[in-house]
C-alpha cells in the first residue's frame, strides 16, 4: 500500500513521507485495513523492525484529529518511555502535544489533560487509574506495547487489569513481536488479529557449534572454534554485533576478552572518540570495567550500569562507534537496538529452581533484534550450542513457537493489591459486582472457572476486612476504610502496608534508621540484596548485635525466613551507609554491588519511606516521630548526615555539593545568604547556575543565567548576598 492511498488526514500522509517513507509495509497495509481506523480493537504480533510503532503512530493521531480525545501508550520500562516521546513529539507539528511519565505513584498528575499523547509505564498508568485522573474520561485509544508481558509473572496481572478496566471503555490496540497464543488473546480483547512473520530486513538463523555454522537452511560455515571469532567477524565486515549471556559478570567478562580483539580493528579517529566517550563516565569499579571494554569499541550492557551509562552505551552503539555490546537478556525487552548480527550465548539461566532452560518467547525477541532495517539486506541469529546437540536447538528455538501466555493474577500479591483497588478506587460494592469485574480479565477468559477465581478472591476480601482496610456492612456491602483508600493510592501491596502498621507501636518506642530500613526490606514491595553464603555469620552477628533496634525478631529455625532476613540486614546496611555519606565506590566494593543496583534500591526505599508516613499519619501519629520519619526520609533521599539537612533543602543541592559548603564554612542557609559571590564559587561543584538557582530561592532575580554572575564577578562586586537582596 503506497502512504497515498492511506484514508486519513493528508497532514500525517504528509509526515510520513517527510520520514522518506513512501510504500508501506505488508503487514503494516493488512493492519491499517483491519479496521482499526475505523476504530475496532486490534492485536498486532508481527516481527521486531517490521513497523509496529508507525502503525500505532498512524492509529493514534488519526483518532485524535478526528475524534479528539486522547491517546495513551503504555510501555514496560521508563528507558522504553523516553524513547517513544522522544519519537512521538514529532506530531507536534501538527498541534498534538505529547507528554511522558513514569514515577510518583501517588498523584493524579492532572497536568496531563492538557496534553493529547500520553506515553505511560503500565505501573504509572494504573497508579492514575486508582486516583480517578479526570482526563482518564477522554481516553479514546489505549496502545499497549509488548503485550506478551501481560504474562510476566511480576508485570503481567497490572497490564491485564488496566485492558480489562478499559475494555469496552476506549478502542485497544495490542502489539507484540511474539505470541504463542495470540488468537486466545484476540478473543479476549474482542480484537481482529493481524499475524505475520514478515521482516523488512530477511533473518538468517543458525547454530554454531565447535567452529561450525548450522544455518536453518543446511548451509554450513567454517569458523575459528571459539564464538568470538563471530562478533569479529562481523566487526571485519564493517558491521555491529549484539552477545547475549545469561549473568552481568558474563557480560562484563566477555566484553574485556572481546575488547582487546576488536580494538585491533578500529581506526584512528574511533579510537579518539571512544577515549572522549570514556572521560564521559563516573569512575566506580563497575565502570572502570566498561572503560577497559569501551578502550576497544565493545561495551557491556545490564541492569547494574546507570541509566546515564546505559543511554551513553546505546547512543554509541546507534552512531556505529561501539561496534560490540554483551548484554544480559534486559536489553531485548523493547529498546530499538538492532544489529547485523546477534550472537545468543546462553540458553540456559539460573533460577531458584536451578539451571533452567530460558523460554523460546525470550530467544525469539533476542533473535529479532537481528538485521537493521535500512543498512542491511541480511540479519543474522545463532545460537551457540555449549553443550547442546545443535539439531535440538534448532528444533526448540529456531522452529519452535512461543510459550502460550497464561493470566498472572494467580500472583497473589498482584491479586490483593487490584482487589483493593477494585473496591476502594473503582466503586466495587459487593461479591457480585466483584465476580462479575473479574468475568472481564484474561485470567477468567482463560479459565472461565469461576469457582477457583472467586474462591481467591473472597479469601483476599476476608483478609482485607480483618486487617481493617475494608468493611463489610450488614447488608454485605464493602465499605472502603481510609487505610485501605490511601494504600490502593500509595500503589503498595496491602500486605507492605500491614507489616508497616503493625510495627507503629513499635517504631514510636524506638524510631532508628536500622529498624526502620530493616522495616522497609521485609516488605514484599522492596528488592532486596541478596547475602551471599559466606556473609551469613557478618549480617548475623551485626544483627544480634543490634537486636534491640529491629521491630522484629531474628527467625531463628526457619532456613529461608533466615537468610531472607539477613538479606534484608544486608540492604539495610547500605542504606544506612548511604545516609552516612560513605562515597558511592565504597558501597559498592563493600557489598558486591553495582550502581544500578544501589539506584534501585534507593528508588524503592525513597517511596516506601513515603509511604511509611503517610500511613502513619492515619493513626494518631506523634509529631516527634513524624518529623524523625521526615528528616530521615530526607537523608534517604539525599544521602546526607543530619548535619546536612537543611543545605540539601536548597535547589540544586545534593549530597556532594552540600558537604562541599558545609566544610567550605557554609553551614546554614543564612551563611549562604550572608556568604560573597566570589567565596561560594570557589566551592567544589558551585557554579554560575547553582548560584543564580539560589538566588531565585530566595526571592531575588539574576540579570542573566551564566552571564550575570560572571558580568558581576567581571565587575569586582564584593557584597554579600544580603546586599543583593536589598
Amino acid at each position: 500500500m503506497k502512504v497515498d492511498e492511506l484514508p486519513v488526514d493528508e497532514r500525517i500522509k504528509r509526515i510520513i513521507r517527510e520520514r522518506g517513507i513512501e510504500e508501506l509495509y505488508p503487514p503494516q497495509a493488512e493492519a491499517l485495513k483491519s479496521g482499526v481506523l475505523e476504530g475496532k480493537n486490534l492485536v498486532l504480533a508481527i516481527p521486531t523492525a517490521s513497523g509496529k510503532t508507525l502503525v500505532s503512530e498512524i492509529v493514534m493521531v488519526n483518532k485524535l484529529l478526528r475524534e479528539g480525545g486522547k491517546a495513551v501508550y503504555l510501555v514496560p520500562l521508563k528507558a522504553l518511555a523516553e524513547e517513544k516521546y522522544r519519537e512521538f513529539r514529532e506530531w507536534e507539528s501538527l498541534g498534538i502535544r505529547v507528554a511522558a511519565t513514569t514515577g510518583d505513584y501517588d498523584s493524579t498528575d492532572e497536568w496531563l489533560g492538557r496534553y493529547d499523547i500520553i506515553v505511560a509505564t503500565a505501573e504509572k498508568f494504573d497508579s492514575l487509574l486508582r486516583h480517578g485522573s479526570g482526563w482518564i474520561r477522554d481516553v479514546k485509544l489505549v496502545v499497549a506495547d509488548e503485550v506478551h508481558l501481560i504474562g510476566s509473572y511480576d508485570r503481567g496481572a497490572t497490564l491485564e487489569m488496566i485492558l480489562s478496566h478499559l475494555l469496552g471503555r476506549a478502542q485497544i490496540l495490542a502489539l507484540s513481536a511474539t505470541v504463542g497464543n495470540a488468537e486466545e488473546l484476540a478473543e479476549w480483547l474482542d480484537a481482529e488479529l493481524i499475524v505475520s512473520d514478515w521482516r523488512p530486513v530477511e533473518l538468517r538463523k543458525g547454530v554454531f557449534s565447535h567452529g561450525e555454522l548450522f544455518w536453518e537452511d543446511g548451509m554450513v560455515d567454517k569458523y575459528p572454534a571459539n564464538w568470538e571469532s563471530l562478533a569479529i567477524d562481523a566487526v571485519k565486515r564493517g558491521k555491529q554485533a549484539l552477545v547475549f549471556v545469561n549473568t552481568r559478570r558474563s557480560a562484563e567478562k566477555e566484553a574485556i576478552s572481546l575488547s582487546s580483539k576488536i580494538a585491533k580493528l578500529l581506526t584512528k579517529p574511533e579510537t579518539r572518540q571512544l577515549e572522549e566517550l570514556i572521560s564521559q563516565i563516573e569512575d566506580n569499579p563497575t565502570t572502570e570495567k566498561l572503560k577497559r571494554a569501551l578502550k576497544g569499541g565493545v561495551a557491556f550492557h545490564h541492569a547494574g550500569l546507570s541509566r546515564v551509562e546505559r543511554t551513553l552505551i546505546e547512543d554509541a552503539f546507534r552512531e556505529g562507534l561501539v561496534k560490540v555490546i554483551t548484554a544480559t537478556p534486559t536489553l531485548s525487552a523493547g529498546i530499538n537496538l538492532p544489529a547485523f548480527r546477534v550472537i545468543i550465548r546462553d540458553t540456559k539461566r539460573y533460577s531458584n529452581f536451578g539451571w533452567t532452560d530460558i523460554p523460546v518467547l525470550e530467544i525469539q525477541q533476542m533473535m529479532g533484534r537481528a538485521g537493521r532495517p535500512k543498512y542491511d539486506k541480511v540479519g543474522e541469529a545463532i545460537i551457540v550450542a555449549r553443550t547442546e546437540d545443535p539439531e535440538k536447538i534448532i528444533e526448540r528455538y529456531v522452529h519452535g513457537k512461543p510459550e502460550k501466555l497464561f493470566s498472572m493474577l494467580a500472583n497473589e500479591q498482584a491479586f490483593r493489591s487490584q482487589m483493593l483497588a477494585l473496591i476502594t478506587n473503582f466503586g466495587i460494592r459487593t461479591f457480585p459486582e466483584l465476580f462479575k469485574f473479574l468475568e472481564k480479565t484474561f485470567y477468567f477468559h482463560q479459565r472461565e472457572d469461576t469457582a477457583s477465581i472467586e474462591r481467591k478472591a473472597k479469601e483476599i476480601v476476608y483478609f482485607l476486612i480483618e486487617n481493617e482496610f475494608i468493611d463489610l456492612s450488614t447488608e454485605d456491602e464493602f465499605i472502603p476504610l481510609p487505610f485501605g483508600k490511601r494504600t490502593s493510592h500509595l500503589y503498595i501491596d496491602p500486605m507492605t502496608a500491614k507489616k508497616f502498621k503493625d510495627a507503629f507501636p513499635a517504631l514510636e518506642r524506638n524510631p532508628n534508621p536500622l529498624g526502620i530500613f530493616q522495616l522497609i526490606a521485609s516488605t514484599p514491595d522492596m528488592a532486596v540484596l541478596n547475602a551471599r553464603r559466606r556473609e551469613l555469620e557478618d549480617y548475623l552477628d551485626f544483627a544480634y548485635e543490634m537486636e534491640e533496634k529491629l521491630y522484629t525478631n531474628i527467625p531463628y529455625y526457619e532456613e529461608y525466613r533466615f537468610q531472607s532476613f539477613l538479606s534484608q540486614i544486608k540492604t539495610a546496611k547500605v542504606l544506612i551507609d548511604w545516609i552516612n555519606e560513605v562515597p558511592e565506590a565504597r558501597i559498592y566494593e563493600t557489598y558486591g554491588i553495582d550502581p544500578g543496583d544501589l539506584y534501585r534500591i534507593l528508588e524503592l526505599a525513597d517511596w516506601l519511606m513515603y509511604s511509611l508516613i503517610e500511613l502513619y499519619k492515619l493513626f494518631e501519629p506523634k509529631e516527634e516521630v513524624l518529623n524523625y520519619l521526615r528528616d530521615l526520609h530526607l537523608r534517604l533521599k539525599h544521602g546526607v548526615r543530619e548535619e546536612l539537612l537543611e543545605l540539601v533543602k536548597l535547589p540544586n543541592i545534593g549530597r556532594k555539593r552540600a558537604r562541599a559548603l558545609y566544610n567550605a564554612g557554609f553551614r546554614t542557609q543564612e551563611d549562604i545568604m550572608r556568604a560573597k559571590v566570589g567565596e561560594l564559587m570557589r566551592v567544589e561543584g558551585i557554579g554560575s547556575k547553582v548560584i543564580e538557582g539560589l538566588f531565585k530561592y530566595f526571592g531575588v532575580e539574576m540579570p542573566g543565567e551564566v552571564k550575570g554572575v560572571q558580568k558581576m564577578e567581571k565587575k569586582g562586586k564584593r557584597g554579600t548576598l544580603d546586599d543583593f537582596f536589598k
